[in-house]
């Protein structure tokens, strides 16, 4: 057993399991080149995912520990950081933020204890995107949607470090990542398949057995979800967000959409009123 899974068996109770974020808030950012936060005194839980650039981060006077881009960095409320953003190049993250409740002394001394930063995985990369879309969206329940979607990203960090590797076959991650990172591109189940280094009956068999769906219904869900968050938080005509989502045609786009949210692309964006110029450049650049 390793010590980072013997010390959490050690704080992990039924009180544990009450850990949870509340007045959550999930948004991209582009942070630029040079530019420094801190230091100062984390109140909150804070889970900063890197796309592009990279970070420097220095808690509690400790040693600098350096963030990539496909890397995600923990902090937690009471420790002084200084974070120092990539010198050569505008840092691209997503940040989730709430309040962490329910955490016992000893759950709290095991996330302290924990490396703050991991291998950035297509779950957690999916969580933290739901959860930018619901906030565009404003399909919240009052908060409480948000607030699920951050906990759920909190406990995925945790699981992942509690069973490293991650539970996931490595195939199956690397597909994940794959599509995530080429939704926009005319991919087929062989070109998935080949990045998971695996035949694709084989990816087909694997998807089923971990997921309960198939490589190729996985993609098209990601392209709507993206189809969502760029109608709702861009000005992008709905015929460039189509082609950005990697589908052929706008009436093919039209459809999915309102199979998915009940709406025409022009009823949701009608709807929620998220067009504004400055939310272009975040969400532009996502997928």
């Amino acid at each position: 057993m390793s010590e980072i899974d013997d010390g959490f068996r050690s704080g992990f109770d039924a009180q544990s399991r009450r850990l949870r974020m509340t007045d959550a808030t999930a948004r991209q950012l582009v942070q630029p080149a040079g530019s420094r936060i801190g230091p100062r005194l984390q109140q909150e839980v804070q889970l900063m995912l890197v796309h592009a650039g990279s970070m420097t981060v220095r808690i509690d006077g400790g040693a600098p520990r350096t963030v990539p881009a496909g890397q995600i960095c923990l902090l937690l409320p009471g420790h002084t950081e200084q974070i120092r953003f990539d010198p050569g190049e505008d840092t691209r993250e997503t940040l989730v933020r709430g309040r962490m409740e329910g955490a016992t002394d000893r759950m709290r001394a095991w996330l302290t204890s924990l490396r703050p930063t991991r291998t950035l995985s297509s779950a957690l990369t999916y969580l933290a995107r739901e959860a930018v879309v619901t906030e565009q969206t404003r399909l919240t329940a009052d908060g409480a949607l948000v607030d699920a979607l951050a906990t759920a990203l909190l406990w995925r960090f945790i699981a992942e470090f509690r069973n490293l590797p991650a539970a996931l076959p490595r195939p199956i991650e690397d597909a994940r990542m794959f599509i995530h990172r080429h939704l926009g591109e005319p991919i087929a189940l062989a070109d998935i398949a080949a990045a998971a280094a695996v035949t694709p009956g084989h990816l087909v068999r694997m998807f089923n057995a971990h997921m309960d769906t198939t490589p190729v219904r996985y993609l098209w869900d990601r392209r709507i979800s993206l189809g969502v968050e760029l109608l709702t938080s861009t000005g992008l005509p709905v015929g460039s967000i189509a082609v950005r989502c990697g589908f052929k045609t706008s009436f093919h786009f039209a459809r999915k959409i309102k199979d998915a949210t009940g709406l025409s692309p022009t009823e949701l964006r009608t709807s929620t009123a998220r067009t504004a110029p400055e939310a272009l450049t975040a969400a532009d650049r996502t997928g």
